[in-house]
């Protein structure tokens, strides 16, 4: 029935070669020069899932991983503060792209990138390389919302030590 439908359609034309217009794909920012800072993190057996490659919910662990140890080395980020006086990231979005698999032994190269920064918000783009692999297995990122330690209010800008070290990280 389908194909009775396809064959007998009048809306299916050939369009001709010169006027097709060629799409560009976006940029899946898989490649390694996407990238300002690297991280190696080594994977552990319990990374693993029963199919033998790193389980998806863990490359999130790397994500938080290579975030977090650059604004604390590189933007005065400190998560013991217990003042409070200085602004917090949030988390309020997150995801990933699976490309290929990776599992335990390997060392993962995280690369960071700064996608995007705001008034109050910087999006973070992370390559995930197993060992030396030229493109990543995994591209992912979050957002985070710099909010004001106490009321948990956005700030009304980043502060200008993390601006400073997220510079670093633009690909502009």
């Amino acid at each position: 029935m389908v194909t009775k439908h396809l064959s007998s359609s009048s809306s299916t034309k050939a369009v001709p070669a010169a006027a097709a217009t060629k799409v560009s794909k976006p940029p899946t920012f898989r490649e390694r020069h996407h990238y300002k800072y690297f991280l190696p993190i080594q994977t552990r057996w319990s990374d693993n899932d029963q199919y033998g490659h790193i389980n998806n919910s863990i490359y999130y662990h790397y994500i938080d991983t290579i975030v977090n140890e650059y604004l604390i080395r590189h933007c005065g980020l400190e998560p013991q503060d217990t003042t409070k006086t200085k602004p917090i990231g949030l988390v309020v979005n997150s995801s990933a792209n699976f490309y290929a698999p990776a599992s335990y032994p390997s060392v993962i190269q995280a690369g960071l990138a700064i996608a995007k920064t705001g008034r109050s918000s910087v999006q973070y783009r992370v390559g995930l390389f197993e060992n030396e692999e030229p493109l990543a297995c995994v591209v992912g990122g979050f957002t985070h919302v710099f909010v004001d330690g106490q009321s948990r209010r956005p700030v009304q800008q980043l502060p200008s030590e993390i601006v400073q070290g997220l510079g670093r990280l633009t690909n502009e």
